[in-house]
């Protein structure tokens, strides 16, 4: 192989899978402390009134929700600020170096306006030759790598080294590269904003319909525009049979299978190729962390140990879906139920006993879960959406960075 094929394919190596058109010249090799200057904030005295109620949001890790931060619910005074924090101005970048939220996610953000930030969160400004946002994205594709250097155990002690930070190395391209693959990747980012609030909005729109409607305040008429018969409260028990599910052994499920099993949390901790429950079936989590948790399953499944289904006695007169919906109005009270003082649990008498106030009308029952699951299926198409998009972003970051 001669000299100049040997140099093609070295400087195969600094450009990235997917890349702009216009653009081909080679990316350069930079460690990230060259290239940023880093900042650590603070903590005024809580003691303090002087110092807090301000005007200037304060940063912490309870802040660090999403990749933009210019509002918080706590805020400092300007003798705050002098005091004990410092200001991140904006269009620098923050990222979280000490606490629990380490151990899941590397949370780092752009600040869209001037903010101040705690101990545990470090301001990030970087040079002229690069752009917050490439960089910012740059953490977003290497999280994997960088959560690896997370020390530390238990409840927030998990730590990130600014010097370890300091010399990870970075391909840099050119400043309107950078500015290139950052817009096209924030328009992507506002995508995933948009749909996301979209979400929150229909999450709201339901929770302020199911208020109205368990309430009394808004009801359904029936086809001859007469009222249905007043709402009269029953037992759980009395409309179901509550049944605790069987264990099965770890070593008995797959990652694949005819039937999920639920034993308890939110979601399937495996699969089998057998089912004790039929489709339709309301479930609510007897034990463990998710503890209270109401689930409906339209599938038959293996329902575990740690799960109770939820079986409507007579179909002709209750309406599953109707009674789902009705539990999950009622979550709050039902998580209530719980009892123990180590990992709780729910005993099924108290299941039984649960009152429930609803309509005998099985026609009102169907309207009103119809109309619910209405908007459930809009929530669902939406988070669909989100889950795609965020998976065409985790494609492209593995391909334009390198």
């Amino acid at each position: 192989m001669s000299t100049a094929t040997l140099d093609i394919e070295k400087r195969k190596l600094f450009v990235p899978k997917l890349r702009f058109q216009e653009f081909d010249k080679d990316w350069r090799l930079r460690s990230l402390g060259e290239i940023t200057n880093w900042a650590s904030g603070g903590t005024p005295p809580k003691d303090n009134p002087l110092f807090w109620n301000g005007d200037i949001s304060w940063i912490s890790a309870s802040s660090m929700r999403g990749i933009i931060y210019s509002d918080s619910e706590l805020k400092i005074t300007d003798a705050g600020l002098k005091k004990g924090s410092k200001l991140a101005k904006k269009g620098s970048l923050l990222i979280l170096v000490r606490g629990s939220m380490l151990f899941n996610k590397i949370p780092i953000g752009i600040v869209a306006k001037d903010v101040a930030f705690n101990q545990d969160v470090k301001s990030i400004v970087v040079d002229n030759n690069s752009t917050s946002e490439f960089i910012l994205n740059w953490f977003t594709a290497f999280e994997s790598k960088i959560l690896n250097m997370v020390t530390g155990t238990g409840i927030g002690a998990g730590k990130l080294d600014l010097q370890d930070l300091k010399t990870l190395k970075i391909l840099l391209p050119t400043l309107p590269e950078q500015q290139k693959i950052a817009s096209f990747l924030i328009a992507v980012d506002e995508k995933i904003r948009q749909l996301s609030r979209k979400k929150e909005l229909l999450e709201q729109y339901k929770k302020g319909v199911m208020q109205q409607l368990f309430s009394g305040k808004l009801r359904f008429k029936d086809e001859n525009g007469e009222d249905y018969p007043d709402w009269e409260e029953k037992k759980l028990g009395s409309i179901s049979n509550i049944k605790k599910g069987k264990q099965l052994n770890k070593i008995e499920l797959t990652k694949v299978g005819l039937y999920p099993c639920i034993n308890g949390g939110i979601l399937p901790s495996g699969y089998t190729d057998n089912f004790n429950t039929l489709e339709n079936t309301i479930t609510i989590s007897e034990g463990g962390n998710s503890c209270g948790f109401i689930n409906f399953f339209k599938c038959k499944f293996w329902s575990g140990g740690h799960n109770y289904s939820i079986e409507i006695i007579n179909l002709n007169k209750t309406d599953n879906n109707f009674i789902f919906q009705l539990l999950k109005y009622n979550q709050s009270e039902i998580m209530s139920l719980r009892v123990g003082s180590g990992l709780p649990n729910i005993q099924k008498k108290d299941l039984n006993a649960f009152l429930l106030k609803m309509t005998s009308s099985i026609k009102e029952q169907q309207k009103i879960a119809n109309f619910l699951s209405s908007i459930d299926i809009k929530i669902e198409s939406t988070n669909k959406q989100i889950i795609k998009i965020q998976t065409f972003k985790k494609g492209l970051l593995q391909q334009m960075f390198i």
